[in-house]
C-alpha cells in the first residue's frame, strides 16, 4: 500500500483492494521519516505473534510431534513512516478522480458496496520483520537439533503458510524488504452521489452498527441527488498487518 492511493476497504476493515494507484502523481510530496519511538515501543512490548506453526518433530529423534509444534513470532525493525501532507493529498485525490478510469471504478465500488468504503491513504508505517521463536523454545530445540536445520524449518514454514519471502542473514530470518504494517486513512471517504451522510471508517462495533443504520436504512428513504463527496482533511490510524 502507498500514500495517496485510493483503496476499497470492507466494512470489517480486513480486506483492502487497490482502487486507484497514485504513485505517478506523488512527485516529491511524500515525507519519509524513521520512527525510533515506534520501533523502541515495539521492542519493549516483545514479539508479535504470527499464524505460522512449525513442526520440529522430525528434527528431534524419538520426540512426540505435539511437543515440538511451535508458533513463530516476529519483531519489526527499520520502522519508517511515509506521510502525504493533507493539502497535497487533496490535490492527488483531484488528479486521480479526474482520470475517467479511476473515477468510474471508485464510484462503482462506492455504489456497489454500500457496507464498504473507498478511502485515500494518508500515512503508512513500513518495516522489516525478523522472524524467531521464543527464547526458551529456541534453546530447547538447539539442545536436540542443529541451528541450521531449525532455521530452514522456520523459513520453509513461513513461506509455505504465508505469501512472505524470507531471506537469511547470519542465521537470522528477515522479510528482506519493508512491508506495510500500519496505515492511516483520511477517515471521511467517498460517498455515493445520492448519499446524505459522510462515509467515516468505523472504529468499533457501535460505529459499524451506526453506519449500517445510516447507509442501509435511512439513506434509501431519502433518494436525492447530492454533490460528490470530498475527502476529509483529517486522518485516523487503522491497524493492518501486512503479509
Amino acid at each position: 500500500m502507498n500514500v495517496g492511493s485510493l483503496y476499497y476497504v470492507d466494512a470489517g476493515m480486513r480486506d483492502f483492494k487497490t482502487t486507484c494507484h497514485a504513485k505517478a502523481e506523488l512527485g516529491d510530496d511524500v515525507i519519509v521519516s524513521r520512527s525510533w519511538d515506534i520501533e523502541e515501543n515495539l521492542q519493549r512490548n516483545g514479539l508479535l505473534a504470527t499464524n505460522v506453526m512449525v513442526d520440529f518433530g522430525s528434527l528431534v529423534k524419538g520426540a512426540l510431534d505435539a511437543n515440538y509444534v511451535h508458533k513463530v513470532h516476529f519483531s519489526l525493525t527499520d520502522v519508517v513512516v511515509e506521510e502525504l501532507p493533507l493539502d497535497r493529498s487533496a490535490l492527488v485525490y483531484s488528479k486521480l478522480m479526474n482520470e475517467p478510469a479511476c473515477n468510474t471504478v471508485a464510484l462503482q465500488f462506492v455504489d456497489d458496496a454500500p457496507r464498504g468504503y473507498v478511502c485515500q491513504v494518508q500515512k503508512t508505517l513500513k518495516a522489516t520483520a525478523e522472524f524467531k521463536l521464543d527464547r526458551d523454545v529456541q534453546s530447547k530445540l538447539e539442545a536436540n537439533a542443529k541451528v541450521a536445520d531449525i532455521t530452514d524449518k522456520i523459513k520453509q514454514a513461513i513461506e509455505t503458510q504465508s505469501d512472505v519471502n524470507v531471506v537469511e542473514r547470519d542465521g537470522r530470518l528477515f522479510t528482506g524488504t519493508a512491508l506495510t504494517y500500519g496505515v492511516s486513512m483520511n477517515p471521511t471517504c467517498l460517498a455515493p452521489l445520492n448519499g446524505h451522510f459522510q462515509r467515516v471508517l468505523p472504529q468499533n462495533r457501535f460505529d459499524r452498527v451506526l453506519n449500517f443504520v445510516k447507509f442501509d436504512i435511512l439513506e434509501p428513504l431519502w433518494r436525492t441527488n447530492a454533490p460528490p463527496s470530498q475527502l476529509a482533511q483529517n486522518s485516523e490510524m487503522v491497524e493492518r498487518p501486512a503479509n
